[in-house]
């Protein structure tokens, strides 16, 4: 079986002028760059990087100070009620001029590529925290919450277009696949069990797939078929137009993220602590890897030159060849890695519960570039015109962009 990747009718991207050099801005639509969930970025960002900018300014969370609202009703006065924020553990997407993200507090930003100011906030009438990427298609930002709605929003204003209800919370990032003349279908996986298919226009549910068990990574499109894990240990391959299922396997153990996809196999690690390439038309193992006893939680990105990069949560980020599983490289860090790695020119960049992100070289492991923000880092990287973006466990949004030669 060969993959192919369906492109997603995104927003139009404009060029981005970054401080020092010309950057012609490509899309991030999809929180894993592309509907394969490949993980790789068409741009190559030239490290070393500086800050930018970052949202919001101010570092320190703002709370309601315990006791306020009983000294404001005795005093018959009316109470100041101050912002709280969560942690940033969802993953921005970009259009190229603006980047998408929620937070941890239930807000949703549009943020400026340039300077990070919010071109619109939204915040939804029962706030809860959005841990998912978004998805950019046809002029519409989407996403899910922990309560359990999908919601599309205007990318350019902000304004709510539709939202779906599912039974349970949504922590998937959504993937679109594109149908012959009619609207794009949005894939969203839920914590009720099951994979959603949702016409993009309207939100109206157009199929649905039960498994076993909570569905928390996002749905890889695959030569006319999505392909996904779930916790119940199997991944499944359905026919994207209509959800009739095509076949699955049983890996024995939950599968927490999302499957790449490449030169005809399925990629995916999971809680047994193994990386596994699938042969989907077999519905077998080409190989395994597991030489490691910790559990993967990131998502693996899989680079057109052939290798498997993937961290795990025994403080390793390996780099394994697509075609045998054989291990080039393992980087060591002092925390566990959640965040899934992306693919930019000849090095890889990831973030770590140690507090940084790192920048990796792709030929020997080696690294390029660290930034230490003091908190974990569980979102993974959006790259778009220049600029890298990360949200971290301290409610803050980074964003960096080359330093002045």
């Amino acid at each position: 079986m060969r993959f192919q990747f369906h492109l997603c009718k995104v927003l139009v991207a404009a060029g981005a002028v970054s401080a020092f050099t010309l950057v012609q801005a490509e899309p991030w639509p999809v929180w894993r760059g592309d509907p394969a969930m490949t993980g790789v970025c068409k741009e190559t960002l030239p490290f070393p990087l500086k800050l930018a900018w970052k949202f919001p300014q101010e570092e320190k969370e703002k709370v309601e100070k315990p006791g306020d609202a009983g000294k404001a009703e005795g005093a018959g006065k009316e109470q100041k009620k101050e912002e709280r924020r969560g942690a940033v553990k969802a993953t921005a997407v970009s259009d190229g001029e603006r980047f998408y993200i929620g937070d941890g507090g239930g807000k949703f930003y549009a943020l400026g590529a340039k300077d990070g100011k919010p071109v619109w906030t939204w915040t939804p009438k029962e706030a809860d925290s959005i841990e998912g990427s978004a998805l950019l298609v046809g002029g519409q930002v989407i996403f899910g919450t922990l309560n359990g709605t999908v919601f599309s929003l205007d990318a350019k204003t902000g304004k709510e277009t539709w939202f779906f209800k599912t039974e349970a919370e949504v922590r998937a990032a959504p993937n679109v696949f594109e149908r012959p003349g009619q609207p794009p279908l949005i894939l969203i996986g839920s914590y009720d069990n099951n994979l959603y298919a949702l016409n993009s226009q309207d939100g109206k549910e157009v199929w649905k797939v039960e498994t076993g068990n909570y569905v928390n990574g996002s749905a890889a499109v695959v030569d006319g078929l999505t392909a996904f894990g779930g916790c119940d240990g199997y991944i499944y391959f359905v026919n994207a137009l209509d959800g009739k299922e095509s076949g699955k396997m049983e890996v024995k153990n939950p599968i927490a993220n999302t499957v790449a996809a490449r030169n005809g196999l399925a990629l995916l690690a999971h809680y047994g602590h193994e990386v596994v390439a699938l042969e989907p038309k077999k519905l077998e193992p080409k190989w395994v890897y597991n030489e490691r006893d910790f559990e993967y939680f990131a998502s693996p990105a899989v680079s057109a030159s052939g290798f498997v990069f993937v961290g795990d949560r025994g403080k390793r980020m390996h780099c394994l060849n697509l075609t045998d599983g054989n291990e080039k490289w393992s980087f060591r860090t002092k925390g566990r890695i959640d965040s899934s790695a992306v693919v930019t020119g000849e090095n890889i960049v990831f973030g770590c519960d140690d507090g940084k992100i790192y920048g990796v070289g792709i030929k020997d492991g080696s690294e390029v570039w660290s930034y230490e923000i003091g908190q974990p880092i569980q979102s993974s990287p959006c790259i778009s015109g220049g600029r890298l973006v990360m949200g971290a466990d301290d409610g803050v949004i980074y964003c960096f962009e080359a330093e002045k030669k």
